[in-house]
C-alpha cells in the first residue's frame, strides 16, 4: 500500500514521569481504500453499495506519542465513522495509552476474520489502558486495566404504551487492573508464541504457531480463558489459516475458526487479484459463526 506523507506540527502534551509539554515535527501518513462492492446474503437482502468499502486512516508518530485515527464509512448516506484507533506515549522500551489491543492476545498468527485470541474482558475489555515494556524483542510484559462502569437503576415498562422501556439495573463496576505478557519467537524454520494475562477474575492463554511452505504461509492458534465480571463464561477458541501467493497479482487466504465453546465453526475466504491501480476481490463467509454471505468488489488503495 502506498503511504502519502503530509507534514505537519502537533503539539503534544503528556503528564507523565519524564515527558513534559513539547512542539514537535511529526509525519503524517495516510492510508486507506475506496471502491464498490455487492454483497450477497444467503436468506437475506442484496447490496451494490459503494459506501461499504471505504476508509482514511492517519498514523502521526512524533517519537514520543504515537497516535492513529481511522475514518471509515458507515455504510449509510454520507455515513461516517470516527475512531481514536490508538494513542500512547512511548519513552524508550515503556509505552502507555490507549492500544486497541491486549498484550494477552500477542501470539495470535495468521488470518483473524472472526477471532484474534481470546483477550481479558470482564465488564469491558482492556483496549483502552495499558502500560508496556518490550523486555526484549521477543518478550512484551503489560500491565492492563478495564473501563470503570456507572451504576444503572432499573426502569420497568409503561403498560399504556406500545414500546417496552424496560431497563435492566446494572451495579457500579471499578476498573479492574491485571497482567499480561507475550513471548513469541522466530526459529527460522518456524514462528511460535504463547501469550495470555489476568484482569479482575478473567484469564487468557494463547498459543499460535506459524510455517512457510514456498508460498504457503500456514498458521494455527489455540485459546482458552474465562470472562465476564466474575469469570464464569469459559471461552475456548481455535483458529487456522492457509495464505497463498499464487502470483505476485493473485493471494487466496482461508481461514477456518471454531467456538469450541458453543460448538459453532464457519469458514472466511478471501481472493484478491491487482491489476494496474485496482484490486478485485471475492469474500466468502460460511458456517454458524455469522451470516452466511458473499462480496465481490474492486477497490484502489494508497
Amino acid at each position: 500500500m502506498k503511504a502519502i506523507k503530509l507534514a505537519s506540527v502537533f503539539a503534544v502534551s503528556a503528564v507523565a514521569a519524564a515527558v513534559s509539554t513539547t512542539t514537535i515535527a511529526a509525519e503524517g501518513v495516510f492510508s486507506g481504500n475506496a471502491g464498490i462492492e455487492y454483497v450477497a446474503v444467503d436468506d437475506g437482502n442484496n447490496d451494490l453499495s459503494g459506501t461499504n468499502e471505504g476508509e482514511v486512516e492517519l498514523a502521526i508518530d512524533t517519537g514520543i506519542v504515537y497516535a492513529e485515527i481511522e475514518i471509515a464509512t458507515s455504510g449509510g448516506d454520507e455515513g461516517t465513522k470516527i475512531g481514536m484507533e490508538k494513542l500512547y506515549v512511548k519513552q524508550g522500551a515503556v509505552s502507555f495509552g490507549r492500544f486497541d489491543g491486549s498484550v494477552s492476545t500477542g501470539s495470535f498468527m495468521g488470518m483473524d476474520e472472526y477471532f484474534g485470541g481470546v483477550d481479558l474482558k470482564t465488564s469491558g475489555d482492556t483496549d483502552n489502558t495499558g502500560i508496556r515494556y518490550q523486555v526484549s524483542p521477543e518478550l512484551t510484559v503489560a500491565i492492563e486495566a478495564t473501563e470503570s462502569v456507572d451504576a444503572v437503576a432499573a426502569v420497568a415498562d409503561d403498560p399504556n404504551t406500545n414500546a417496552d422501556e424496560t431497563v435492566d439495573a446494572v451495579e457500579a463496576q471499578d476498573s479492574d487492573i491485571g497482567f499480561a505478557l507475550s513471548y513469541v519467537k522466530d526459529f527460522g524454520a518456524f514462528k511460535a508464541g504463547i501469550s495470555g494475562g489476568s484482569v479482575g477474575d478473567a484469564n487468557a492463554v494463547n498459543v499460535g504457531v506459524q510455517t512457510m511452505a514456498g508460498p504457503a504461509t500456514v498458521s494455527l492458534n489455540y485459546g482458552s480463558g474465562a470472562s465476564g465480571v466474575t469469570g464464569d463464561t469459559d471461552v475456548e477458541l481455535m483458529t487456522a489459516s492457509v495464505a497463498y501467493a499464487a502470483s505476485e497479482a493473485l493471494t487466496l487466504t482461508l481461514e477456518f475458526s471454531s467456538n469450541l465453546e458453543a460448538e459453532t465453526d464457519g469458514t472466511y475466504f478471501v481472493g484478491e487479484y491487482a491489476a494496474g491501480d485496482l484490486i478485485y476481490y471475492v469474500k466468502n463467509y460460511a458456517g454458524d459463526l455469522d451470516t452466511e454471505l458473499t462480496k465481490v468488489g474492486v477497490k484502489a488503495e494508497f
